[in-house]
This record gives structure tokens, sequence and C-alpha cells, in this order.
């Protein structure tokens, strides 16, 4: 269920993000999400009974206004202006929602986070995965990158992962993978049989190819 929010809103920045909740960790009290758009996600959290707080840091002006009417606290702005001034140690959970690959160096990011958690504290975050089958037959048949308003193709995109890279930006960023898992299967517009089959008889290497985006959930060793 979405909170009430003016329809003229995007969904871009209403998306309660349901398939994230079985990877909340238990015991969560303090909550900041970066990049929290309306607030949605903290707004569910709370709905839900897995957080007892939430925070949110949103870049664009309307959403976060919006997000102060559904969470405890919105900050508006860059998250780099905001970093110095929030509380340190606070937080037994930090999410970033398809976020992290919009910035020019998101292992800096994760770095600026360690100190905001609190002893025990997790980074949830969800990334797109450039090798999702059918985002990525654009790319290896039809040799185009078709730029979009969203999704893997997103123009405003900085960076690209793997379910691989993605493991090894955490490590990089002084950080333990505690789960890693493929969510939300979309996108079959053609050759499902065919694709199946080539993953069945390659024993399952291909399987990440059927995830738009993984969960990951860490923290900091």
């Amino acid at each position: 269920m979405r909170p009430p929010l003016p329809d003229h809103v995007s969904s871009y920045y209403t998306n309660t993000r349901p398939e994230m909740l079985p990877f909340v960790p238990d015991g969560v009290r303090t909550h900041l999400d970066i990049g929290c758009g309306t607030g949605s996600w903290g707004w569910f959290l709370k709905q839900n009974g897995r957080v007892q707080e939430s925070w949110g840091v949103e870049m664009a002006d309307e959403p976060a206004r919006l997000a102060e009417g559904l969470i405890d606290r919105a900050l508006a702005g860059d998250v780099f202006h905001h970093f110095p001034t929030l509380p340190a140690g606070y937080f037994d959970l930090v999410t970033f929602n398809d976020v992290l690959e919009h910035f020019v160096d998101p292992w800096d990011v994760l770095r600026r986070v360690t100190p905001l958690l609190s002893p025990g504290g997790h980074v949830l975050v969800s990334l797109p995965n450039v090798r999702h089958w059918d985002d990525l037959l654009r790319i290896v048949l039809d040799a185009d990158f078709p730029y979009a308003d969203q999704g893997i193709f997103d123009r405003t995109h900085m960076r690209f992962f793997t379910p691989k890279s993605m493991a090894r930006l955490f490590d990089e960023s002084g950080y333990r993978v505690v789960r890693q898992e493929g969510i939300n299967v979309v996108g079959v517009t053609r050759g499902p049989h065919w694709f199946n089959l080539l993953n069945r008889l390659t024993r399952f290497r291909f399987d990440d190819c059927r995830y738009l985006q993984f969960a990951i959930l860490a923290h900091p060793r």
C-alpha cells in the first residue's frame, strides 16, 4: 500500500519497495534512508513495525518536503552537505534503494556512512544488475544502450554493477556482506525458453541474469 501522496508526484519517488522488507534485520530502532524520495520506504518500515524512527535525505525539493509528513526527519539537499551534521553512531540501519549507482564515487559514500552506524549497525542496498538478461540482449544483439528516465539505462546512472562487482564494492569500502540476493524477476520479452535451457545446460551460470536488481545487506568489518 502506498501512503497518501499527490498523484502528480512520480512513482520514482513514492515506491515503498516491499520486496526489500525481508532483508531488514531484526532489532532496528533508528533508520536513515539516503535518497529517500517522499519518505515512502521509511513510512512503510514504520507501518510494518520494523523501525521505530526513520530519517531521510533527498536531493529533490518537493519529494523532500512531502517526506516531512511521513517520516520523523527529512533533510533536503546534497547528502555530502549533511554528512558532517548527521549524528555519529546513531543509526541501526542505513539504506540506499537504487541510489548508490547515481554517485560518482559510491565507495566514498559507503565509507562516509560507516561512522553513522551504531554498534552492530547495517547498510542495506538495492543495486541495478547490468547483467539483467533482457537489458543485456539490447546491448549485445541490438548494439544499443537506450538511455531512459529510470531502470538499467537510467541516464543519471554514474556506475554500473554486476553481482560480482557489487560484492567487491562493499569489500573495498570496508564492509562484510551478510546477504546478497536477486530481486525483481522482470522483463521477459524474448526467448525465455531458450534462456532457461541455456541456464540449465551451463549449471545455472546465468542465473543472476534473471534479476533486475540485487539486495545487499552488509556491516562494517
